[in-house]
């Protein structure tokens, strides 16, 4: 790991000169908000410029959630924010929230969480309230419905300790369940390479704090089709006392399709040909590289990780950008602020 410190009210720079992402400083003036199909890209680069409000996209990036919100559209929360920090904007973490159509300029991303599991929306759409929802689904498939609400899962010292199968009875209202949205990128690892770098600059704001069972960092993932595995590599921010452990190495069978499903790395694509497929892995392997502490994040810092990605040659992988948001928060819908992960210039590099 390298924690390389950004001048406290400065001008953020970039993370660095050889990164293999897209429109990773979220300069194209695009601002989605609250809902959009899920693996949704426009058919024309052009339909990427000045775009805001809801079924939007940033530019190359590709947004991922399992909670419905309107019709088969699935929560979007972020906001953008100013890459200058504002010393007189110490209410709102520094960095002054940006309005739609703000201009061109790089921008921070925060994202966060919904604290609610929309029950309006049923009939329009998956229920959310459903913690099997998509049981008997795995590999690729189309159909929003087969969508795992349940995102990753772990054990929890509050008594709801999630040890294997989940089933029509497991209730949302638990603290070792989560759901998890996703920003995405699909990148072609070249044959070359051993090596996977990746990180980005980030920040949990004093005023702005991740709930106890919330956290949010950065993951790349990479699929095997003929076993329909996935291997995730991820770093995660937590609350300074969050008292539960996530699901790591090698998962069991039972586990395994509710830990890190999400986009498909392949670049499948439905029949309109616009929107990435999911991938609901039947096997998988989560390494955990680094859990970090929130309280150490106050401030813009850039941290990176590095892994060996799997053999082969015409390899791709997702990198993605989430935040995780606890199934217990969600069901009981306090409404209460969730916390905010902020990120600047994420990056990935091979060698």
């Amino acid at each position: 790991m390298t924690v390389v410190a950004t001048a406290l009210g400065g001008l953020l720079a970039e993370s660095t000169l050889s990164n293999e992402l897209d429109n990773s400083l979220y300069g194209m003036n695009n601002y989605p908000v609250w809902t959009t199909f899920n693996g949704f890209k426009p058919s024309s680069d052009a339909s990427y410029i000045n775009n805001a409000g809801t079924w939007k996209t940033f530019a190359y990036w590709r947004h991922y959630s399992a909670l419905y919100n309107d019709y088969y559209g699935s929560y979007i929360g972020n906001q953008l924010l100013d890459r200058a920090a504002n010393a007189n904007n110490a209410d709102r973490g520094d960095h002054e929230l940006l309005p739609f159509y703000s201009g061109s300029e790089p921008r921070v991303l925060k994202i966060y969480g919904a604290e609610s599991l929309f029950s309006g929306n049923a009939g329009r759409g998956p229920v959310n309230d459903n913690a099997d929802r998509g049981n008997g689904t795995t590999g690729e498939f189309t159909n929003q419905n087969n969508t795992r609400v349940i995102g990753n899962t772990g054990s929890s010292q509050s008594g709801n300790y999630i040890t294997g199968s989940i089933g029509t009875g497991t209730s949302m209202a638990n603290t070792s369940l989560w759901t998890r949205y996703d920003w995405t990128q699909i990148v072609d690892i070249p044959d070359s390479a051993t090596t996977v770098k990746f990180g980005a600059q980030i920040k949990v704001a004093a005023n702005d704090k991740l709930k106890t069972f919330n956290f949010a960092g950065i993951y790349c993932a990479e699929d095997n089709y003929t076993s329909n595995t996935r291997v995730v590599n991820y770093f995660r921010v937590k609350a300074n006392s969050s008292p539960y452990s996530l699901a790591t190495g090698t998962l069991s069978s039972s586990a395994s399709p509710y830990n890190w499903s999400g986009l498909t790395t392949s670049g499948a694509t439905d029949s309109s040909g616009n929107n990435l497929k999911i991938f609901t892995p039947a096997s998988t392997i989560a390494n955990e590289l680094a859990t970090l502490n929130q309280n150490d994040y106050e401030e813009f810092e850039k941290v990176e990780y590095s892994f060996t990605p799997q053999s082969g040659t015409g390899r791709k992988m997702s990198f993605n950008l989430f935040f995780s948001e606890s199934a217990y928060y969600l069901y009981a819908a306090a409404g209460d602020p969730t916390g905010g992960f902020q990120v600047f210039d994420p990056f990935v590099e091979f060698s």
